[in-house]
């Protein structure tokens, strides 16, 4: 089951999850986001450093309301970081066991018994190196990137597992669900080799969410406490150093020194020094969260800063007086996990094809390689392997890209037909076109020398600036009438540049020019003509009247012939 990836919806190829991850587990592919499942390690630190919050992340919550729905008895195991994520952390409960949970019982019960567990390990063991084991990234790194040091991590269960499986032997028929601020968790809940410890995981986001559209205000007096806790010690494992606080004792017996990892990039560090050997001879608290639990991904809703968690957490600690049971089950459950090489063997590229890659990314020399990191790598070397692999393109690489944007932008202004110019905010001539050249006689040189009113009037100019609307495809005329063209007046903000583009109509022009003559002397010779038939036609009409006046006096003179006859 994939946990995690981005919504397509949001994704807005900034790439700002690809320069977060660290193991570089993101491939861009059709201008979108992917978690490359084989190659994460479930941090969760691309979600939170992504700008549009694409977030799409695999969530048991409706698999819990149906549970309580239906009358299932679900109890919760809670981190022990909730009291440094809820100031009124008794409050938060008390709003849980209004969702309906049955038992609601600290995780810390299941890291006291992974103390315990570390500490007889420590004590009977000789590693020279001691790593823990219950940040599930911190697991995944290992086994995917540093396999080598597998043999080094304590095979222990995490706190959430050991919990789970305590809980489970308690209560075998009532469901099971860890409440923290890990997405990583979710993975771990999942994992073959701890099936059935715990049903379902959910975030401090999560719930926080589901309290709110409940109606449910956990910040008023009510004030419920966890019906089971742990030690100090167990409660401290959300704090920088608190796992080896409670097992600092063997640690000492052993000789061992101590370090405390917090943050992916320390780890990395670290791990590398212990893969060259460079350090030996410790005790290795490790987590890939600044500040461990307490910075973890799936709580950033529920208060504001990571120190201030730190902060609310020691207060309580400090003032914890409270006596843990004192419960050791390690005798009856098996708490022992086993971790496995899970490292991928991805293509490598040789020099030559590093070469060539580069070389399409117009990177021929180390001064051309300039490291930026823009498209997620650290190195160009590293962005060409990531192309070799299929885990990103050469789009990605800003430099290329502006470098692409440049010749289009300069073939367009060197080779368009039309004339351009570029004013600065002073109405200075600072770029002109061949094409502004050729239509007004002058070298670009010239033009830059030249006032920007021998061409277009200030009136105009400051219209476009203070009015803000530009002045698009107007005609004008230009040297003494000779040369047409159609003028758009734009303002580029917020660089403060004016630019201006005149487009030749002259051929345009005069065939309208022509035109119009033509009708000019069609009518002309329309007319000359009507008048001509008006002429014919008075001559007609005046020859057809004469001729038949005079066919009226013959027939007359006929009629008194025939008249005469008939008197004889």
């Amino acid at each position: 089951m994939k946990i995690m990836n981005f919504s397509e919806a949001n994704c807005s190829n900034c790439y700002k999850c690809v320069r977060t991850c660290r193991v570089k587990a993101i491939k861009i592919e059709d201008d979108q986001a992917h978690i490359v499942s084989d190659h994460c390690i479930v941090c969760g630190h691309c979600f939170t450093s992504c700008p549009q919050n694409a977030r799409n992340i695999h969530s048991d919550l409706d698999y819990v309301k149906k549970a309580l729905k239906d009358g299932e008895s679900v109890n919760i195991s809670i981190a022990p970081s909730f009291r440094g994520f809820y100031e009124k952390s008794n409050g938060f409960i008390w709003g849980l066991k209004r969702l309906g949970f049955n038992l609601i019982e600290e995780t810390a019960v299941g890291a006291d018994i992974t103390s315990r567990l570390y500490e007889k390990y420590i004590s009977t063991g000789d590693r020279g190196i001691y790593i823990t084991t219950c940040c599930p990234s911190v697991v995944l790194l290992i086994e995917k990137y540093y396999p080598t040091l597998i043999p080094y991590l304590m095979p222990f269960t995490s706190p959430m597992i050991s919990h789970g499986y305590l809980l489970k032997k308690e209560r075998p028929k009532e469901k099971t669900v860890f409440l923290g601020p890990c997405i990583a968790k979710k993975c771990e809940s999942l994992s073959e080799k701890h099936t059935g410890a715990i049903d379902a995981v959910l975030t401090f986001d999560e719930v926080f969410q589901w309290l709110k559209d409940e109606g449910i205000d956990y910040q008023n007096e009510n004030s419920v406490d966890v019906d089971r806790f742990g030690s100090n010690f167990g409660s401290s494992y959300p704090v920088v150093g608190g796992i080896l606080e409670g097992i600092s004792e063997s640690i000492e017996e052993k000789g061992l020194t101590q370090l405390r990892v917090d943050g992916l990039d320390e780890c990395i560090e670290l791990f590398d020094e212990l893969s060259k050997g460079s350090i030996t001879g410790t005790c290795v608290e490790v987590s890939v969260c600044k500040q461990s639990c307490l910075g973890g991904p799936g709580g950033s809703n529920a208060s504001s800063t990571t120190f201030s968690r730190v902060q609310t957490l020691k207060k309580y600690l400090n003032g914890n007086n409270k006596i843990a049971e004192n419960n050791d089950p390690t005798h009856e459950i098996d708490f022992s996990a086993s971790f496995h090489n899970k490292k991928f063997e991805g293509r490598v590229p040789n020099e030559e094809e590093i070469i060539e890659i580069l070389g399409t990314l117009e990177k021929y020399t180390k001064e051309d390689e300039l490291n930026c990191g823009g498209c997620g790598y650290d190195t160009c070397r590293e962005k060409a392997i990531s192309i070799y692999r299929g885990m990103s393109h050469k789009e990605m690489c800003i430099h290329y890209m502006k470098k692409c944007a440049d010749k289009v932008s300069n073939e367009i202004f060197e080779n368009s037909p039309n004339a351009i110019l570029i004013l600065n905010n002073e109405y200075e001539i600072i770029e002109s076109n061949m094409a502004f050249s050729r239509y007004f006689g002058i070298s670009p040189k010239e033009a830059r020398e030249r006032s920007i009113e021998e061409f277009i009037s200030r009136e105009k100019l400051d219209k476009v600036v203070s009015e803000k609307e530009n002045i698009i495809w107007k005609k004008e005329s230009f040297l003494d009438g000779t040369l047409y063209m159609r003028v758009s007046i734009i303002s580029m903000n917020p660089r403060e540049e004016i630019l201006i583009l005149l487009t030749d109509i002259t051929s345009d022009e005069l065939r309208k020019e022509e035109i119009r003559n033509l009708k000019e002397k069609t009518f002309e010779i329309t007319q000359t003509v009507v008048e001509k038939q008006m002429r014919i036609a008075q001559e007609i009409a005046s020859l057809l009247g004469e001729t038949t006046a005079e066919s009226k006096i013959a027939f007359n003179k006929l009629k008194d012939v025939f008249n005469k006859e008939g008197n004889l």
